[in-house]
C-alpha cells in the first residue's frame, strides 16, 4: 500500500483496513461541474477504486469560475474526457469509468450501474429525482447537494429517510441559470464527498433525516430534521418498481 494515503490512514476510522476497503468500493458520480469537481478530486484522493462519471456537457468559459477540474484550454472540450484526464493525473491507482450521456428515466438504472454510493451533483432537479427515486428502487445511498448564490445544502437519501421529493422539490423548480459562488459549490462538494467517504467506510453519522444548510453570508450552518412524507410519490414508485 503506497504512502499516499498514510494520513489517512492514521484516522481510527479508515487504517489500513479502512483504506483497503475504498479501494474495492464504485461510486458513481453524476455530474462533474461545480459540485462534481470537488466530490470527484478528493474521491480521487482518497483511493476510492472506481469512479464513475456521468456527464455529457461541454466546458464552457462560464464553468470556470467554480468547476476547477478545468482549465482555459479545456473550453469546448468534453467534460468527461477533460475530467477523467484530471483525474489520472491525480491517482493512477484507481479507475475512471466514463459515461458520456445525459442522464434520463430511460437510462438512468443503467448508468447508475452497481454503484456502492451515488454523489448527486446536478444542477437539474427532474433528474435528480429520477436519481433519488432509481437509487431508492436499487437501495444505493445517494449523497445529494445543491447550491444557489451564497448557500447551500446536503442530504444524504436512504434506507428509510427522505428524499428531495419529501422535501417538496418538483421538476417543475428547474431552472435554466442558477446563480453560484464557486466558493460555495466547493464547500457543498466537499461536505459531499466527506458524506460519501462516511457511507464507504460504515464510519459516523451519515445526514440521513438531516438537512445540513450552509449560509455563506452569516458564515453560519444549521442542521434540520428531515422526515419521509409517507405521501411520496417518488417513494410509492420506487415501491412499486421493486415488487416487479
Amino acid at each position: 500500500m503506497t504512502d499516499r494515503y498514510e494520513r489517512q490512514r492514521a484516522l481510527a476510522q479508515i487504517g489500513e483496513e479502512g483504506q483497503r476497503r475504498l479501494a474495492k468500493k464504485q461510486v458513481a458520480v453524476i455530474g462533474a461541474g461545480g459540485l462534481g469537481s470537488p466530490v470527484l478530486t478528493y474521491l480521487a484522493q482518497a483511493g476510492v477504486g472506481t469512479l464513475r462519471l456521468v456527464e455529457f456537457d461541454t466546458v464552457g468559459i462560464t464553468n470556470l469560475n467554480r468547476q476547477f477540474l478545468y482549465t482555459e484550454k479545456d473550453v469546448g472540450r468534453k467534460k468527461s474526457a477533460a475530467a477523467r484526464e484530471k483525474l489520472a493525473l491525480l491517482n493512477s491507482e484507481i479507475l475512471v469509468e466514463v459515461r458520456d450521456a445525459e442522464l434520463t428515466k430511460e437510462n438512468a438504472e443503467e448508468l447508475i450501474g452497481d454503484a456502492d454510493v451515488v454523489v448527486s451533483c446536478l444542477d437539474c432537479i427532474s433528474a435528480r429525482l429520477i436519481v433519488d427515486e432509481v437509487c431508492i428502487r436499487k437501495k444505493i445511498p445517494v449523497v445529494e447537494g445543491g447550491v444557489s448564490g451564497f448557500f447551500g445544502f446536503v442530504l444524504c437519501v436512504g434506507g428509510d429517510g427522505p428524499c428531495l421529493e419529501c422535501l417538496g422539490y418538483d421538476a417543475a423548480m428547474d431552472q435554466k441559470e442558477i446563480p453560484v459562488l464557486g466558493a460555495v459549490a466547493g464547500v457543498i462538494g466537499s461536505l459531499q464527498a466527506a458524506e460519501c467517504l462516511k457511507i464507504l467506510l460504515g464510519a459516523g453519522e451519515p445526514l440521513y433525516g438531516r438537512l445540513l444548510q450552509y449560509d455563506g453570508i452569516s458564515g453560519t450552518f444549521d442542521e434540520i430534521e428531515v422526515k419521509k412524507n409517507e405521501a411520496c410519490r417518488l417513494h410509492r414508485r420506487a415501491e412499486a418498481g421493486k415488487e416487479k
